[in-house]
């Protein structure tokens, strides 16, 4: 949905294509963004911003403002929205940026032979 939002805001700057082909593009975001989302994203888009900004090297695209590392960590995986704390706008990180997840495994530890538990009564002060 992001990715959508991304390549029709270039349609939608002022000047950019015809008025048709801008309300064109506004009917097939209709059908998949939710109000509220399109909303906001057609207020930043009319206010001459971009409404999804890329993020490269932690950076937001628009206001050029670092990007926490935890919203980062949660663009890597695009089940949610996320705006840019600064400036507004939805973020998109690159497939190229997403980070490959390393699954590192240990061996369990091994515990001693022979050795056993000491009883904690047997280790009482008598005094």
């Amino acid at each position: 949905m992001v990715e959508q939002m991304f390549r029709v805001q270039k349609i939608l700057r002022p000047g950019a294509a015809s008025n048709e082909e801008q309300q064109a593009a506004v009917r097939k975001l209709r059908d998949k963004v939710p109000p509220p989302v399109l909303a906001h994203f057609l207020r930043l888009v009319q206010n001459g911003q971009n409404g999804v900004a890329m993020v490269r090297h932690g950076v937001c695209g628009e206001c050029h403002i670092r990007v926490p590392s935890g919203t980062l960590a949660a663009l890597a995986q695009p089940s949610d929205l996320h705006l840019c704390e600064s400036c507004g706008c939805y973020l998109l990180l690159p497939t190229d940026e997403i980070p490959q997840r390393v699954v590192v495994r240990q061996p369990p530890a091994a515990r001693p032979a022979g050795r056993k538990r000491e009883d904690s009564s047997s280790l009482a002060v008598s005094g």
